[in-house]
């Protein structure tokens, strides 16, 4: 298949690869505004799970950059209550922190190609925070997926550099927001599979007892500015380790994502996703999974839905 221009060249702060270089989301949004943005990306074997199709995870950083992009274009400027220090570094003043995100798969893939478009739009903002929802599209204009995320305002507090990782637990930006890798040199081919496009290749989930794992090292590349996994990465993460559940003679494909984000998952430090069964009959399974780094303390808490790959009896 072939990579589009844009994927192969340098990012202009000069950092290497980085999650959306590996989900081949194009860094350039399309009319980015307050009232909506659109980004695109290729589809490809990369977001490819274990079914031989396109998983719903693997639309995490899509769906998160892009409601991160809007929803900080719709951040409001200083008001009552922002830190004197509020803008310092550089950066903006008031943050938008994704808390909770659901993704809802409206058509089952395979999906046309070559791209995937997603449109963001606000529905609502307050002085809390902001909701925000995502459709996706494939290149035959089908609605492949939609995501609602919601979001709160963070002001930047005295000595929160940016730089310097420092940042309150539960303030790490939204995922799109400010993602940004930390690898330098050019980006690597395109990758195979999902589970090679997160550098799994070779440790995918695996089953202990009535529970799943699945294991991303730290110092990876879906680091962002602020040194923490991009969240839609952690997306991608708790519905892989699912599989690890599923029988092998019975395969199945995820319907919907609902994720709550407790605190930052430091890039640094190995992020565990540990799924368990929570229901399954004949039409469908759901599933809790947490994503924790090594003092075990959630980072994350997704409730996944599935179904049957192929319908019973096939």
């Amino acid at each position: 298949m072939a990579v589009p221009s844009w994927w192969g060249a340098q990012r202009g702060d000069g950092r290497g690869e980085d999650a959306r270089s590996r989900f081949r989301v194009d860094p350039r949004p399309r009319t980015p505004t307050a009232l909506g943005v659109r980004l695109v990306a290729q589809l490809g074997p990369w977001l490819v799970g274990a079914g031989g199709e396109p998983t719903a995870g693997a639309l995490g950083v899509l769906v998160d950059d892009a409601l991160g992009r809007l929803v900080q274009l719709a951040s409001p400027p200083d008001g009552p209550g922002a830190p004197e220090s509020a803008g310092s570094y550089g950066v903006p003043s008031v943050r938008a922190v994704l808390t909770e995100l659901s993704l809802e798969i409206v058509t089952r893939p395979p999906w046309s190609g070559p791209h995937l478009v997603a449109d963001a739009r606000l529905r609502g903002r307050d002085e809390r925070g902001a909701v925000a929802v995502c459709e996706v599209r494939d290149s035959a204009g089908r609605l492949a997926a939609l995501a609602t995320g919601r979001f709160r305002w963070a002001y930047r507090m005295t000595g929160n550099n940016p730089s310097t990782g420092d940042s309150p637990a539960g303030d790490s930006p939204a995922g799109g927001t400010h993602s940004g890798g930390t690898h330098s040199g050019p980006r690597s081919a395109p990758h195979g599979s999902l589970l090679e496009a997160l550098g799994l290749a070779a440790a995918g989930p695996t089953r202990h007892g009535e529970l799943g794992r699945l294991i991303l090292p730290g110092h990876s590349v879906f680091t962002t500015a602020a040194r923490t996994v991009h969240g839609g990465v952690l997306l991608c993460l708790s519905d892989l380790v699912t599989d690890a559940l599923a029988g092998a003679d019975s395969p199945e494909r995820t319907t919907g994502i609902r994720i709550t984000h407790l605190r930052p998952a430091q890039a640094s430090q190995p992020v565990t996703a540990t799924a368990e069964t929570i229901h399954r009959d004949r039409v469908s399974a759901l599933y809790r999974v947490t994503t924790a780094g090594p003092s075990d303390r959630p980072h994350t808490l997704a409730t996944i839905t599935r179904e049957p790959a192929r319908p019973r009896g096939l």
